[in-house]
């Protein structure tokens, strides 16, 4: 069966830092939304950080548009260590970035399933709502980076790290300075900034760390 879905992302964060470029740390809340072009489903990933909850921990969770308003449908989304589906963005990166290339490999002859749609939101939430799975977006000189970190990035690793899953920032072909760190822990330098990703499980965000750096 074919689903049209169209989706639609809307990212709210507060400062604490007196700049922008300071603020991933404390970004206090993100979501992104997902709607069904020819029906009434809408849902809602959203996140909020320890600043903002009253026991001082992450939370990631789920609501759902219904007839008689909001539901929440996900109390707490849960993101395993371990992982059997990927998402390998950029794979044009993969001709001229051979480290992207052996990753890419490892996931096909160790069997995983592919499931790449060509959208970020909708391959993070199918992580969120499998409860597990990784996605990649690394860059080479043939294939840029293209996903924004103050307003694409930071935000869903919010998400993700919430849900107990785990973000990295991959080197760029910029072959600017990059420390194999959270998407939360990187300083942005620029507003248009685009940085190279993975999201997911933690066993196989640290095994995309062993193999881009």
């Amino acid at each position: 069966m074919c689903q049209h879905i169209m989706f639609s992302r809307v990212l709210f964060f507060f400062f604490k830092q007196k700049t922008a470029y300071e603020m991933l740390r404390s970004l206090v809340g993100s979501e992104m939304c997902i709607r069904d072009r020819y029906g009434p489903r809408v849902t809602v990933a959203m996140a909020f950080n320890q600043s903002a909850t009253a026991n001082g921990e992450r939370h990631s969770l789920e609501l759902t548009m219904r007839s008689d308003g909001w539901a929440v449908t996900v109390p707490q989304f849960r993101i395993a260590e371990e992982a059997k589906t990927f998402a390998p963005g950029n794979l044009r990166a993969t001709a001229d970035n051979p480290e992207y290339m052996d990753l890419v490999q490892h996931w096909i002859q160790h069997k995983y399933t592919l499931r790449y749609s060509g959208g970020l939101v909708p391959d993070v939430y199918h992580i969120l709502i499998k409860g597990q799975g990784v996605l990649s977006n690394a860059s080479s000189v043939s294939a840029k980076a293209k996903l924004r970190l103050l307003f694409e990035c930071a935000p869903i690793a919010l998400i993700v790290e919430a849900a107990g899953g785990r973000s990295l920032v991959c080197p760029t072909e910029l072959s600017e300075p990059c420390s194999p760190e959270s998407i939360l822990s990187v300083m942005a330098t620029d507003l248009d900034q685009r940085v190279g990703v993975c999201f997911g499980s933690k066993l196989e965000v640290a095994r995309c760390k062993s193999y881009l750096f």
